[in-house]
């Protein structure tokens, strides 16, 4: 089958998209509004950029609208832009039920951490406060913004200034993060995600590999 973009309902595009670019990293951002009422909301359109600093993106399409109406923006992204810092947790068996409550499309006057029952710590160099269950929380501070696409999607680029690691899954003689029992959650198509249980090795050809 050949497919060009330029000729499909841009609903079939989307569905396309996000059903070959699978399994993707879910970026559980929590943030805060200028009054300080606490949002937490799942991105799966999320990578990590550079190691130096340490930068990673998630992008925040538009909000969904009635019929006619116009799409907004999120509130992650209003609040980021107000104060210009976020929290990025990470997704693991555990949390995914949590997660999946706070992808509703609620008002801003809504706590999600009060919603989906969940704790949060205080950030150490963030105001912004972060789920206090979830095995990795990246503090970060907002490097920019980038509108993308005709809607637009806004790509938001943070500098993570700390990490809290739990403390069994750090491995402290590799440096590495032990993937086994940080047991991720991937994000697949429609209602579809995935466990990441199946773990195997392939070692690179080369021997100046940092990872």
């Amino acid at each position: 089958m050949e497919l060009d973009p330029a000729t499909l309902e841009q609903t079939a595009v989307y569905k396309i998209l996000i059903s070959s670019v699978v399994p993707r990293p879910i970026a559980w951002v929590s943030s805060i509004d200028a009054e300080g009422i606490r949002n937490v909301a799942p991105f799966s359109y999320f990578m990590a950029i550079t190691d130096n600093p340490p930068t990673i993106a998630f992008s925040s399409s538009p909000r969904a609208a009635a019929p006619g109406a116009e799409r907004g923006k999120k509130d992650t992204l209003r609040n980021v832009e107000a104060t210009r810092e976020f929290v990025v947790n990470i997704v693991d068996d555990a949390l995914a039920e949590h997660m999946n409550l706070t992808s509703g499309d609620y008002p801003p006057e809504i706590d999600e951490f009060a919603l989906a029952g969940l704790t949060s710590a205080p950030g150490v160099k963030v105001k912004t406060p972060r789920v206090a269950a979830a095995p990795i929380s990246m503090e970060c501070k907002l490097a920019r913004i980038i509108p993308v696409g005709n809607a637009p999607a806004n790509l938001v680029l943070g500098e993570i200034v700390y990490f809290h690691v739990r403390d069994d899954i750090y491995d402290a003689a590799t440096g590495r993060l032990d993937m086994h029992r940080l047991r991720p959650v991937g994000r697949l198509c429609g209602n579809l995600y995935t466990h990441v249980h199946d773990i195997f090795e392939m070692k690179r050809p080369g021997t100046t590999y940092r990872g």
